[in-house]
């Protein structure tokens, strides 16, 4: 049965126009005329029926149809090319996995134990993008993500690897030198705040019973590692997951001193789409992480 698709020339000229809205730079990417760009851009348009370009005055801009259109087809350009250097990298072999990641916990906790999984599955190649909140697997490049929040995620499912205990940490020489402070010390001092969690030093100060006038005061940082960062200059105290900090804890460049922590009713799960099969690079994946987290909840 003849499949009514484009030809893969028309949709990269038309792709290369939708992006620029200039058939000479789209010419330029493709190392073809502009009368060339013309001509596929007018066949993909009779081929469709539909009309994807106003024309005026040497100027082209979308229509409302070829800008929904542009969207998809550079989706499908996209993972075309994706798929391609991932056949061409493994000679069919293995594969690559485009991993969304919470920032701070791959850099404190997942790349340092990359080489294992890297060891155990060395024809996969895992990239890593940032990602802090939920979003919608079906338009997006990503094959997997690990995601902090509860285990309910739209359209994906959720293997939960462990959960979060925020504690205080301080330079050992923040509190004049004492390892062992008061609450009402903590409460007190100069506090870093994640922008994101806006409510964790209020809830951290509330559940040790301190009245404090103004417990939202204090800097904000985007991320953990800008917190973290800020506690080792010296700005002011910081509640930070607990595995974020174990290495700066163990080398004395950073010191808790308080017991009291606060418990966090999310968690860190692996989320992969409901609406696409699991590779297998991806199943590996899967099975890998888990056990990492296992062994790093259990330590």
């Amino acid at each position: 049965m003849r499949q009514r698709i484009p030809s893969l020339s028309s949709l990269r000229a038309f792709e290369a126009a939708a992006s620029h809205l200039n058939l000479r730079r789209a010419a330029k990417d493709l190392f073809i005329t502009e009368s060339a760009v013309s001509r596929q851009i007018i066949a993909l348009e009779k081929f469709l029926g539909v009309t994807l370009f106003r024309r005026a005055n040497k100027r082209v801009t979308l229509t409302a149809a070829g800008a929904a259109y542009s969207r998809q087809v550079r989706e499908v350009l996209g993972q075309l090319e994706r798929n391609t250097l991932d056949l061409m990298a493994h000679e069919g072999s293995g594969g690559i996995i485009e991993l969304a990641c919470v920032p701070t916990l791959a850099v404190e906790w997942l790349i340092p134990r990359l080489p294992d999984f890297y060891a155990k599955h060395p024809q996969v190649v895992v990239n890593i993008s940032a990602m802090t909140g939920v979003f919608f697997f079906d338009g997006a490049p990503y094959d997997a993500s690990i995601h902090f929040g509860t285990d309910v995620y739209p359209g994906a499912r959720t293997d939960l690897m462990f959960g979060e205990e925020s504690i205080v940490v301080c330079r050992p020489d923040f509190f004049a030198g004492k390892a062992v402070v008061s609450e009402m010390e903590v409460a007190t001092a100069p506090r870093l705040h994640l922008a994101s969690r806006a409510l964790d030093w209020k809830l951290w100060i509330e559940s040790a019973g301190i009245d404090l006038a103004n417990p939202m005061g204090g800097a904000r940082f985007e991320h953990h590692t800008m917190v973290i960062s800020g506690v080792l200059a010296g700005l002011g105290v910081g509640l930070v997951p607990r595995f974020l900090v174990e290495e700066y804890l163990l080398k004395g460049e950073l010191l808790s001193p308080v017991k009291h922590f606060l418990r966090s009713p999310n968690a860190y799960y692996f989320v992969t789409p409901d609406s696409r099969p699991t590779s297998d690079a991806v199943a590996g994946l899967r099975e890998w992480l888990l056990a990492a987290a296992r062994d790093f909840a259990c330590a």
